[in-house]
């Protein structure tokens, strides 16, 4: 088998069914769906059944709840393809996914990962981004943001038992960037910028979800993490730096935006110290009107 399509959920009964119609709608057909049911108590159980019962490709696991690290750590366990990929359950393939990737494998064979683009689209279907122009190195880009998301990455699976997810809940919302850190310190990320699978944008969605705090504790756990990798550790400084700075901007943008200003003016200097040309940069732009706005609301 050459492909585990691995599907964390946790109380998402009401996206589930079109997700995994989605991938089981694939004009490619050497592939497996892992259900890992992450202690939902809503009826997801009954949502997954009938897929089990006609299509033996479907497997459904219920645990009890460890969080999205976890669940995919589990799902990457119990599978069987030579390449796993991770797929929320409010998401969707379209038809020419895992074709696309197949081919792309006949030529960058058995490569660590790689990554396919994504687009995202609210609930009315309307586009409201797409990945679909990188270039470059993208690999050495990762350490200034995640350009990535879960979504039509693929990784081999002795690859992703090696370097699982970070299965800590602070982590929560960054395991995916932390977990890309590590491994594009290790392997080179070739990519095709053909758009295979849509990221639905909706109320419900958990990165919607803001919590000052929550996003305190989760950026300062993913640079400890990140920081601690011995391969991390022995690339070039600036790649520490570059990753230093976006975590610190990052975390001043939305603090300023949470209504934060002062917590975001500390992280928005440490951002400068690191790289005080960063003040020249467009996201430094967009942090200082936050700050202004913020200021002109007090």
């Amino acid at each position: 088998m050459l492909f585990s399509v691995i599907i964390p959920t946790y109380n998402r009964a009401s996206f589930l069914a079109r997700t995994l119609d989605s991938v089981l709608a694939q004009d490619f057909q050497d592939f497996e769906v892992i259900v890992v049911d992450d202690g939902s108590t809503d009826h997801t159980r009954e949502v997954v059944a009938p897929y089990e019962q006609r299509e033996p490709r479907v497997r459904y696991f219920y645990k009890e709840n460890g969080e999205r690290a976890a669940a995919r750590n589990f799902g990457v366990r119990q599978a069987q393809g030579s390449y796993v990929t991770f797929l929320d359950s409010d998401d969707l393939y379209y038809p020419h996914c895992l074709s696309a990737a197949h081919a792309f494998l006949q030529r960058h064979q058995n490569c660590a990962w790689f990554a396919l683009a994504y687009e995202i689209r609210d609930e009315n279907g309307r586009l409201l981004s797409s990945q679909a122009k990188r270039k470059g190195n993208l690999a050495e880009q990762l350490f200034a943001g995640n350009l990535l998301s879960c979504i039509a990455v693929f990784v081999r699976r002795d690859i992703a038992l090696k370097h699982p997810f970070q299965e800590d809940r602070t982590l929560a919302g960054s395991e995916d960037w932390e977990l890309w850190l590590r491994l594009a310190a290790r392997y080179p990320l070739p990519y095709a910028n053909e758009v295979v699978a849509c990221m639905m944008q909706h109320d419900a969605r958990s990165v919607m979800e803001v919590n000052a705090a929550r996003l305190e504790a989760r950026l300062l756990a993913c640079m400890r993490y990140v920081e601690a990798d011995e391969a991390v550790r022995a690339l070039p400084a600036s790649y520490l730096r570059r990753f230093r700075t976006h975590a610190y901007a990052y975390l001043a943008l939305h603090l300023a935006l949470g209504k934060h200003p002062a917590k975001a003016f500390r992280y928005y200097l440490k951002a400068l110290r690191i790289s005080p040309l960063f003040f020249f940069h467009k996201k430094s732009a967009v942090i200082l009107r936050e700050l202004l706005k913020g200021m002109l609301r007090r």
